[in-house]
């Protein structure tokens, strides 16, 4: 398990635009976090400061003994092995079957060409990513390309192959948006039964608040890039979200889930 030490983290792009302004959190681990936010309120440039795909303007992010600005390419690759990403749009590649796309999630242990093809990757690897597509219910789709599946499927695959990593913390971004209600369900249960079981610290942004009050332990609300709320989900009352959602919260509360609040 590896623990989360966020201080003073900023993000400013070249046009200006202020993404991220002087965020501060920990995680602990096996805790589950849910982001909540408006769009452009810096859920995803948060998650992409933590895996290192973005570089901050100031502040330090610190996972385990790792701290990101530190870490040179090597060290940032080896950093990265130990966190699972599962993304909104899958990332799968379809022409290859869900067995293939799985396997690939061995390539953070090693760069070996034969982790590219089931025939060439070893016996263990291999037998890894079945047991994987087996926890997500899915080795009657093993050889099936990944692009005929459906979306729940393909999500689960892509679940299955943030497994194959075997990560320590996980990070997660809209992993429902896509999909339809009761596939967004399945695919919510399925992940957080993974999470609990194997005590996986994870931080997942979401816009379904009752999403979010089902699954997560505690609630971290952005708006305009800084934290405007951090509770516990037993805590979290509907007054406190029209700090992240108004201006547009007026016209919004029966998608939110959430009634109309008297000002």
């Amino acid at each position: 398990m590896l623990s989360l030490k966020i201080s003073g983290l900023t993000k400013v792009y070249l046009n200006g635009t202020t993404a991220l302004d002087q965020v501060s959190f920990s995680a602990q681990p096996g805790e589950g976090i849910v982001l909540l936010g408006a769009n452009g309120s810096g859920k995803s440039t948060l998650l992409r400061c933590i895996l290192g795909l973005e570089t901050a303007t100031s502040g330090d992010i610190c996972i385990g003994n790792w701290q990101i600005s530190q870490l040179n390419s090597q060290q940032l690759r080896q950093m990265r092995s130990q966190l699972g990403m599962v993304f909104q749009k899958f990332h799968l590649v379809g022409s290859l079957s869900a067995f293939h796309n799985v396997l690939h999630g061995a390539l953070g242990r090693s760069t070996s060409p034969r982790y590219w093809f089931p025939a060439t990757a070893p016996e263990i690897e291999r037998k890894r990513a079945m047991e994987c597509l087996d926890r997500v219910n899915l080795t009657h789709f093993a050889q099936q390309r990944a692009d005929t599946l459906s979306g729940g499927q393909q999500q689960r695959v892509a679940i299955a192959r943030t497994l194959m990593q075997n990560p320590k913390l996980i990070l997660v971004d809209e992993p429902v948006a896509s999909l339809d209600p009761q596939a967004g369900k399945e695919v919510m249960d399925l992940l957080w039964s993974i999470v609990r079981e194997q005590r996986l610290t994870v931080i997942c942004t979401l816009h379904q608040l009752a999403l979010a009050r089902e699954y997560g332990d505690r609630i971290i609300g952005l708006r305009d890039g800084k934290i405007q709320m951090d509770t516990t989900v037993n805590y979290l009352q509907d007054r406190d979200l029209t700090m992240l959602y108004e201006p547009e919260f007026g016209v919004r509360c029966s998608e939110l889930g959430i009634r109309e609040i008297s000002t």
